[in-house]
């Protein structure tokens, strides 16, 4: 949204008993890295016993009222932009079922745990008009956030980026059930061919996902030399148009 993260909170439920301080001092070891990554300051945290183990961080952070980015206001033209591939929650299931190579799992974890602090702080050199991170509700769920029904946006399948092992496993219905639930709650906002992995691509819930956000369509050089200089991965997957309002047109 703009801001700059300065202190966190940790949250953790875990079970001593059941999984040894050791597993929760790895747990909390990897949070602090993260913290240190994103120049945070931690003051503390809550903790509760619990047999499902859960781990979060609570943060504050400060931006100036004028400069807040939100998760709609996109305008005809805008240049929608991704900057992590789709298909965490595909590979994840693969992971359940023992269908992923040791070096495919590195590299998901590799980028699951990149920060988009990179791509937070360059946005903020061009103009953005909208921007969200895509989780839970998949590509198609965060992007029907930015557009309500106010506008309607391109989405270019050719240039939708994934991860090479999720079609494989797509194919073979390694799917999470999160997918399925995002495509019968968005699909009928989605007009074009509703079939084939592009399509099942777009519900996938994803874990850490990137940012997604239109730009100003003249500011777009001037985000390609800052993205290139500090070496930050992106894709331009569509554009914002007048009409159909309220619809994802998958071309």
């Amino acid at each position: 949204m703009g801001a700059t993260p300065k202190t966190a909170l940790n949250i953790v439920c875990f079970s001593i008993k059941t999984f040894g301080a050791q597993v929760l001092k790895e747990i909390l070891r990897g949070g602090i890295d993260k913290i240190k990554e994103a120049g945070v300051s931690l003051l503390g945290g809550h903790s509760v016993e619990d047999e499902e183990t859960k781990y979060g961080l609570c943060i504050t952070g400060f931006v100036h009222p004028d400069k807040i980015i939100r998760n709609e206001g996109s305008k005809p033209d805008d240049i929608l932009i991704l900057t992590k591939p789709l298909g965490t929650g595909i590979l994840n299931t693969g992971i359940k079922a023992n269908m992923l190579e040791k070096d495919s799992v590195s590299n998901l974890i590799n980028i699951m745990a990149s920060l988009n602090k990179k791509a937070g702080d360059i946005i903020k050199t061009v103009r953005v008009h909208a921007a969200t991170d895509v989780t839970g509700f998949g590509l198609a769920g965060h992007l029907k956030e930015m557009i309500k029904e106010d506008i309607g946006v391109e989405l270019y399948k050719e240039n939708i980026p994934y991860f090479k092992e999720a079609p494989e496993l797509a194919s073979m219905g390694i799917i999470p059930g999160g997918l399925y639930r995002n495509r019968d709650f968005y699909s009928p906002y989605i007009k074009g061919e509703k079939t084939g992995f592009i399509y099942d691509l777009i519900f996938d819930p994803q874990t850490s996902g990137g940012l997604l956000f239109a730009l100003h369509p003249e500011d777009i050089d001037l985000f390609k030399n800052n993205a290139d200089s500090s070496r930050l991965d992106y894709w331009i997957v569509g554009r914002f148009i007048k009409e159909p309002k309220g619809k994802i047109i998958l071309q």
